[in-house]
């Protein structure tokens, strides 16, 4: 970019959402439909003009987003509340931008963030809502959640996750710090945080939610590492199967990537 160029440009944060249904993922594909690209020529419209977009993250194909940051660098003279306004209305219902601000040159969506939220939800029970089928993993309701609860604890600490991963050459560590493991929809004796849990939460009776907050997650991680909490669930491993992971004993293997209807990027912290 010239320095004429960086004069007449200024940067947008935007959050946006998006239900990752019919999505090829977040980034620009060739011959897919990706968020990125229907994004991309929602801002080609508006602005009359091709901008370079950087989200938080790379969503997987299906996997969705209720907090997904995305910066841009643009030209066209219009207030956050009008690119907010004028960008929804050339995006199809299910990507939503919640909010546009300006921000600093130096901001980046990914580069800059300090922590990030994934939930993943299942659904213990028969039959399956029709609104909720395309959010949730349907799973058996007798999995030994307690097992699987008491696993889901180890991976909280900072650990070479790379086990839970595929090998991915753009990054320079596979090592990630996970802060807090967080589970939701169960009846804790003698509290009432369940349906406290359920109200804050909006979740009915049959989903059961996990939530990790970390400072950033390798690709499928979160999905593998829930998949071997499901092998766990199924008494396929055993609890200390993810601490001996984790500690790279070769005792065991971390289980097959979990479905991407489940996940859901949540927030992203600065």
């Amino acid at each position: 970019m010239d320095k004429s160029h960086q004069a007449n440009s200024h940067r947008l944060k935007l959050v946006i959402e998006y239900d990752g249904t019919d999505y090829a993922g977040w980034q620009m594909q060739d011959n897919a439909v990706t968020v990125q690209s229907v994004l991309s020529d929602a801002f080609a419209r508006v602005a009359q003009a091709r901008v370079v977009l950087h989200a938080a993250g790379r969503t997987d194909a299906g996997v969705h987003a209720r907090g997904q940051i995305v910066h841009c660098d643009v030209e066209k003279p219009l207030s956050p509340e009008k690119w907010h306004g004028a960008l929804n209305a050339n995006l199809p219902p299910d990507i939503r931008v919640r909010s546009v601000e300006c921000v600093g040159d130096d901001f980046h969506a990914r580069r800059s963030a300090t922590s990030k939220r994934y939930r993943y939800q299942f659904w213990r029970g028969r039959t399956v809502s029709p609104f909720w089928k395309q959010y949730v993993t349907a799973v058996p309701v007798a999995l030994d959640w307690d097992a699987m609860r008491a696993a889901s604890a180890d991976f909280a600490g900072t650990h070479d996750f790379m086990p839970f991963s595929v090998l991915a050459l753009e990054v320079a560590t596979t090592v990630r710090t996970i802060f807090s493991v967080t589970w939701r929809g169960f009846e804790e004796d003698g509290q009432t945080g369940r349906q406290e849990g359920r109200e804050q939460w909006g979740m009915p009776d049959e989903v059961v939610a996990i939530e990790f907050h970390g400072d950033g997650f390798l690709r499928y991680q979160v999905r593998r590492m829930v998949g071997t909490l499901l092998d766990i669930g199924r008494h396929k491993l055993p609890p200390e199967a993810v601490r001996e992971i984790l500690c790279d004993t070769k005792r065991f293997a971390a289980g097959a990537t979990a479905p991407p209807q489940g996940l859901t990027l949540i927030r992203v912290d600065y």
